[in-house]
């Protein structure tokens, strides 16, 4: 097992300069075409954030957990790191399928496509959180001391969905169940993530644990701690603690996986 995670760092440390190559690629690829741009990857988020806040805080009546914080900046903080949680959880999966000219070559590790993805849908994220800062900036939300966990938060998302990654990718490939499960998935991921509400709010012990052992839960939490909730991450052990337990247990899968299924995938696609 420590030679295959051994493995992982020593083929990834050698395509370094091929990872952030072809995660720029990706990401340009997916801008090129259009007249705006880059300016497209604000506008999901965007319209996202503006319906829901329609929605919610319009129509519901609901209102900002934090004082002094508008409940479209509070909203818009949770919104953006789960759309990339979000589209990690499938494309992440299905990521072998298609790069599958990748996977052909002999010589192209396969955790190397799971990185650089990740990385590019790293980049598409950070630049979406300029919504956010924006949207801090606008509504006289300054920033705290505790923004400086924040580039720890995206670091700990960054290797968390790499490994998701690394782990269901062999799997998606051979299973097509397994690809319909982690799409099934999505929509209660999404309404237990705390998009909408804080997850330190609610007191119900079933609801907590399943808090707790959402990722997406965490991420959100983490990313509006560092943002509007202020507050250091490890001051929610309800949170901090389980999602470790689901990191070691994700990486060891992940290690599994890839030992068993890596030579395997090439012939199933």
């Amino acid at each position: 097992m420590w030679s295959t995670l051994v493995g992982f760092f020593r083929d990834n440390w050698r395509w370094r300069n091929q990872v952030w190559h072809l995660a720029v690629t990706e990401v340009r690829k997916e801008a090129d075409g259009a007249i705006l741009g880059w300016f497209w990857f604000l506008v999901s988020p965007a319209m996202y954030v503006g319906v829901l806040w329609l929605s919610l805080s319009v129509g519901l009546k609901t209102s900002s957990p934090v004082e002094q914080v508008p409940y479209v900046t509070w909203l818009a903080a949770g919104v953006v790191p789960w759309q990339f949680c979000s589209g990690m959880l499938m494309s992440g999966a299905t990521v072998y399928q298609r790069y599958s000219y990748l996977v052909n070559r002999i010589k192209f590790p396969l955790t190397v496509i799971s990185n650089f993805f990740t990385l590019a849908r790293l980049l598409v994220f950070l630049f979406m959180m300029l919504l956010v800062l924006a949207l801090m900036f606008v509504s006289g939300t300054g920033w705290s001391i505790y923004i400086v966990q924040l580039p720890l938060v995206v670091l700990v998302m960054y290797g968390f969905w790499m490994t998701w990654s690394i782990f269901a990718a062999p799997i998606t490939a051979i299973s097509k169940d397994f690809q319909n499960l982690v799409r099934v998935l999505g929509t209660p991921l999404f309404w237990l993530s705390g998009v909408f509400f804080d997850v330190n709010s609610v007191h119900q012990a079933w609801l907590q644990v399943i808090f707790s052992i959402n990722p997406m839960s965490f991420f959100v939490a983490s990313v509006r701690a560092s943002l509007v909730d202020r507050y250091w991450i490890w001051q929610r052990p309800n949170l901090l603690w389980p999602f470790v337990g689901v990191m070691v247990v994700l990486i060891v899968l992940a290690i599994l996986v890839q030992r068993r299924l890596a030579t395997e995938v090439a012939d199933a696609l």
